[in-house]
């Protein structure tokens, strides 16, 4: 006999609700802000550093910001401010720059 569940629940029982969208997306900043203090370090260091797909990463969090629901889209907006902060102090510390 097949198990019923409630109409509303829209998980199977015994499996987890899906993880809320913005957790992807926070999950999205902190690869972007690790990249660039990673960078950052690389550069303060002497070394070299290929930033190639650094604009897509970004790209990605901010779309993926625009679809939120409207309060967390605006947490997330203060995150990307924050982003921002670092993205151009890893610009003022690059060579020729």
């Amino acid at each position: 006999m097949p198990s019923k569940l409630p109409s509303d629940s829209g998980v199977l029982a015994g499996w987890p609700a899906a993880a809320p969208q913005i957790v992807g997306v926070e999950q999205a900043a902190d690869s972007v802000r690790t990249v660039l203090r990673l960078a950052r370090g690389m550069v303060q260091t002497g070394r070299r550093v290929d930033l190639t797909g650094l604009d897509a990463m970004v790209g990605r969090l901010c779309a993926g910001s625009l679809d939120l629901p409207p309060d967390d889209g605006r947490r997330m907006g203060r995150v990307l401010a924050e982003l921002l902060v670092e993205i151009d102090a890893l610009h003022a510390s690059l060579p020729n720059s």
